[in-house]
């Protein structure tokens, strides 16, 4: 497979963009206050009323374009750093400062206000040209809802590379005893099965290795010793999902939502959720710090890739057979942004990888 060429992100990506994408976390938009992102090259700014109700509008002042994610709030209003328009947090401009002190337009001027729904603890924008399709009228994936003695978090990382290399990164086991060596896993070179089944517009990869270990942490997520249960899922067109699962009630789970941001650089929202049997509170700082180095190592690795293939435009991607996550990804990322569709592709293929 060539490697992309480098292009608009948007051009890019194509019919890719039509789809629901994480904004923000809920948290970091307070009430009375305003937000600023660049989501598919495009400078986003939310703002959330009084009544707590966020709204998302392109950051380009009405007046001269300025980029409103340099202005500032006064009294819940956001004021341009240009010439000092303001817009109440409907997007609505309510003073011209050069018309006088009270002036407010007598032709009502609005920001464009791209559609935006606020769920599991995440603001989500559409991200198409259009309005969403009926269909698609709220985020087609929702964060799994956790049971009793379950924790999580969210974690937040900007990553330098695009959205289908880091679900291939999030979903691939080889990878692990090289980057994430003594951290997460060490090479043992041990053969586990995997299948990998597409359908409905998901990619999941069943192991078969029920004596595999995360990791020094093992010990602590999986005391008794239950046998585990690893599965990787991709949800079209950004989500991964990696569980751990430790007999009937423990387990470890990862769920990243990637956003893109420009050509080669990515926002990811993490949600980590585990439940174990002793001291789960406690050990809370721990799994933030552990979990916080381990996706920092991935970091560094996407770095690398992305500055590789900016360097070499020509370089072609090789794949063996252990690389049949990847294909299956790329392929509905591929359907997808020409417009086809990924939730029609139905395939299974099983093989054994070395790890």
């Amino acid at each position: 497979m060539k490697t992309p060429t480098i292009s608009s992100l948007r051009e890019r990506d194509a019919k890719l963009t039509e789809a629901w994408y994480v904004f923000a976390l809920s948290r970091e938009l307070g009430r009375n206050s305003s937000l600023s992102r660049v989501v598919y090259d495009r400078p986003l700014i939310a703002m959330r009323d009084a009544d707590g109700q966020a709204s998302v509008f392109r950051a380009a002042c009405l007046h001269r374009a300025a980029d409103l994610s340099e202005g500032h709030m006064e009294e819940g209003c956001l004021r341009c750093p240009y010439h000092g328009w303001t817009y109440d947090s409907q997007g609505e401009v309510v003073h011209v400062p050069s018309e006088g002190p009270d002036s407010r337009p007598k032709n009502r001027m609005r920001l464009p206000k791209l559609p935006s729904v606020e769920r599991d603890g995440c603001l989500w924008v559409w991200t198409g040209e259009s309005t969403p399709p009926p269909e698609a009228s709220a985020p087609g994936y929702r964060f799994p809802e956790t049971g009793p003695g379950w924790r999580s978090y969210f974690m937040i990382t900007d990553f330098e590379n695009e959205v289908t290399h880091l679900a291939e990164n999030f979903m691939d086991v080889p990878h692990t005893v090289f980057v994430h060596r003594g951290w997460f896993r060490s090479q043992a070179l041990r053969p586990v099965p995997i299948r990998v089944d597409t359908s409905q517009g998901r990619v999941l990869v069943t192991y078969d290795q029920s004596g595999d270990v995360i990791g020094f942490t093992s010990k602590l997520v999986n005391p008794k010793g239950h046998p585990m249960k690893h599965t990787d899922c991709f949800i079209y067109p950004n989500v991964t999902q990696v569980d751990y699962n430790f007999g009937p009630t423990d387990g470890f789970s990862i769920i990243s939502q990637i956003t893109p941001v420009t050509t080669h650089r990515c926002r990811v929202y993490t949600r980590i959720a585990y439940r174990i049997p002793f001291l789960g509170g406690l050990l809370k700082p721990f799994f933030r710090f552990y979990t916080r180095r381990v996706i920092e190592q991935d970091v560094v690795i996407m770095r690398n890739q992305s500055r590789s293939m900016l360097a070499n435009p020509d370089a072609v991607f090789h794949s063996t057979t252990a690389d049949i996550v990847h294909l299956a990804i790329e392929r509905l990322r591929r359907i997808g942004s020409e417009g086809g569709r990924p939730d029609e592709v139905r395939h299974s293929q099983s093989t054994t990888i070395w790890v």
